[in-house]
């Protein structure tokens, strides 16, 4: 049996990590072999792309957008295809969408128009990376994506500012409609009603 990859999305703050923990105990449950996974990775160029965000000094659009193509060829060939080949459900926080989202949320660094460049990343990556299976993507306005993130932390990284998540934000709302297995969840729903219902729809899928 082939496996398939979902891909979770959404800003900062908005409780993926949470609900890949219970949808991933979900499936093991029903008899699954599950592999849940990350981007950016902790590979040698996902490690870049941390080191920067955290020093709060980002790096320029080009060299960004290139090392997240570096950090996800390199996730595709070591964890992504083989755990598909082998025949099981890979959960990735975040894939190829952050990248349009996050990187094309850049345009005015670069006096590109936002619809153009996010497409063009889009492009870019597509020519390697396959779509997911099933996209979730966890809904969430930004001023309560910002409370959560700060609760309990003295900053936030570079890619976790108001005006930058805005952007961000709209670019999602833009493209991720446009997915033919997306499935959008209202994140300001207690934990376990979205999990249940995320499980039942994905279960759906799977059937």
């Amino acid at each position: 049996m082939k496996g398939i990859l979902i891909a979770f999305e959404g800003i900062d703050g908005a409780g993926k990590s949470t609900q890949i923990r219970m949808l991933a105990e979900h499936l093991r449950a029903l008899g699954h072999t599950v592999c849940v996974t990350a981007e950016p990775t902790k590979g040698q160029f996902g490690q870049k792309i941390r080191e920067a965000a955290n020093s709060h000094h980002r790096l320029s659009p080009e060299a960004e957008r290139e090392l997240f193509v570096l950090d996800r060829r390199e996730h595709l060939e070591t964890c992504i295809f083989p755990a598909i080949a082998r025949g099981e459900i890979v959960i990735s926080d975040r894939y190829l969408y952050s990248s349009v989202a996050y990187q094309g949320a850049r345009y005015d660094e670069t006096g590109a128009d936002p619809a153009t460049l996010q497409h063009e990343i889009y492009v870019q990556n597509r020519a390697f990376a396959p779509e997911a299976d099933i996209l979730v993507y966890m809904k969430l306005d930004v001023d309560t994506a910002i409370s959560r993130i700060s609760a309990g932390r003295q900053s936030m990284d570079a890619f976790e500012t108001r005006n930058n998540l805005i952007k961000v934000a709209e670019a999602f709302e833009r493209f991720i409609p446009k997915h033919p297995h997306a499935i959008v969840i209202d994140a300001m729903q207690p934990p376990e009603v979205i999990a249940a219902s995320l499980f039942d729809q994905i279960r759906g899928c799977l059937e």
